[in-house]
């Protein structure tokens, strides 16, 4: 299996949520949605007008004010040189790891993933970019390591699985979001692994169909695709 690399997060895994079906969803999910899992940095915050903002996120990160000021200027630069797209995307392994190790080391269980697209479903996810995007002046970060057709750096990495994900304005919902759990385990009997995610390719891709003939009227209005999530090893 060929895959295109849309670039890597550093996330951190969540408790179940209260709405999905504790007989199918395990206690903890790993997750490329920030809607289930909280993701860094959060540049929505960094690069708005609100100090207040700033100083919360500043305390929730536990983080210094001369650090903070440090953060944010790390993002900057690298942001002026590719190595952070927007919002919340490393375009490559050393440079998340970079962040990490200098800001956010001190915080238990932020894992660093990377994930990558099928190569034969690219075109049917840049047609629906291009179709349903927002017009952003400047594309998302997901969509420019996607154009640039680059191969996941997956040496050393573990697949952990894979997840059904649509991508909206820059973000992913994910099948979980949408409670869609429950509807794969009535129609195809689905047990997810001890992340949340789905262990074969062939799995993902009767989930992804499944979500798509759904329609908007039962889940978001965006193109599911089945995406591979791979885990990295932290760097000392």
């Amino acid at each position: 299996m060929n895959y295109i690399s849309a670039g890597y997060f550093l996330v951190m895994p969540t408790p179940r949520k209260d709405y999905m079906d504790e007989k199918i969803v395990p206690e903890t999910v790993l997750s490329v949605s920030s809607c289930l899992c909280k993701q860094y940095p959060d540049t929505s915050i960094l690069w708005g007008n609100s100090e207040v903002k700033k100083e919360r996120y500043m305390d929730q990160l536990g983080l210094s004010l001369n650090t903070f000021q440090l953060f944010e200027q790390w993002i900057e630069e690298h942001r002026n040189t590719g190595d952070v797209l927007f919002p919340q995307v490393f375009s490559g392994l050393h440079s998340a790891g970079d962040f990490l190790n200098r800001f956010l080391v001190h915080l238990p269980g932020i894992r660093i993933i990377s994930i990558g697209l099928p190569e034969r479903y690219k075109l049917d996810f840049l047609k629906d970019v291009e179709l349903f995007s927002s017009k952003n002046p400047e594309p998302y970060g997901v969509e420019k390591m996607l154009s640039q057709h680059h191969p996941p750096g997956i040496e050393g990495a573990k697949k952990v699985g894979y997840e059904v994900l649509g991508f909206d304005s820059g973000s992913f919902h994910s099948y979980l979001c949408n409670g869609l759990e429950r509807d794969f385990r009535q129609h195809f009997n689905f047990s997810p692994n001890r992340y949340g995610l789905i262990d074969s390719i062939e799995e993902a891709d009767r989930y992804s169909d499944y979500c798509n003939e759904l329609g908007e009227q039962e889940t978001e209005s965006v193109l599911w695709l089945p995406w591979a999530i791979f885990e990295h090893k932290k760097s000392k």
